[in-house]
């Protein structure tokens, strides 16, 4: 039979666990919070061409991310929680943005030292944002412009289409993939019917 003592001492190692998981969990939520703030402060930057803002909010934004790296590494129940990956989504999806917007190249999942989840969910995003960009360019009547998104938004269309996993593994790519289609379907007709609308003006 267990001595009063050992039952103690047993709940006491428990609760010392859970303690710590309990602590770094809260502290994690805190400054997962604040990274998505970044994230989504650089993309409106973005958005207003104002690149130099957009760069600082997305340098604290990956300061962030590299915090949560740091002290969820012996936590991986946290680190894996839904909470990190979705701030990690974030950085990545600004950085996406942002370096598109600057440099007109499409950053790997190596440069940025992210998850592959991590990337395909940012990716998705950013598709979402870059039609955001399309329809700013064609409501300026700037086709070419507004078509050089749609040709981002394409390439990072053929990039999930070429992965082929389960969900469970992807953190939902097909739900993804289907939605970065339908974004697309819709800017690639708005862009067509801006171009006949452009030609019968000639």
């Amino acid at each position: 039979m267990f001595e009063e003592s050992e039952k103690r001492e047993v709940v006491s190692e428990l609760k010392n666990s859970f303690d710590s998981i309990y602590t770094v969990r809260e502290e994690s939520l805190k400054i997962s919070r604040q990274a998505i703030q970044y994230a989504s402060k650089s993309i409106r930057s973005v958005h207003r061409s104002e690149l130099i803002e957009a760069e600082e909010f997305l340098i604290e934004c990956q300061k962030c991310l590299s915090e949560l790296m740091i002290i969820t590494y012996d936590y991986p129940m946290i680190k894996y929680n839904g909470f990190v990956v979705d701030a990690e989504k974030e950085m990545v999806e600004a950085s996406l943005v942002l370096t598109f917007e600057k440099d007109n190249i499409l950053l790997f999942p190596s440069e940025l030292n992210v998850s592959s989840v991590g990337y395909i969910g940012g990716l998705g995003d950013a598709i979402g944002e870059w039609r955001r960009r399309a329809l700013d360019l064609l409501r300026e009547l700037d086709i070419d412009s507004a078509s050089k998104y749609l040709s981002i938004m394409e390439l990072s269309m053929d990039i999930l289409s070429e992965l082929d996993y389960p969900d469970g593994m992807t953190g939902g790519l097909r739900r993804i993939a289907d939605n970065a289609r339908a974004i697309i379907e819709r800017t690639r007709s708005d862009i067509t019917n801006a171009t006949v609308q452009a030609q019968l003006r000639v």
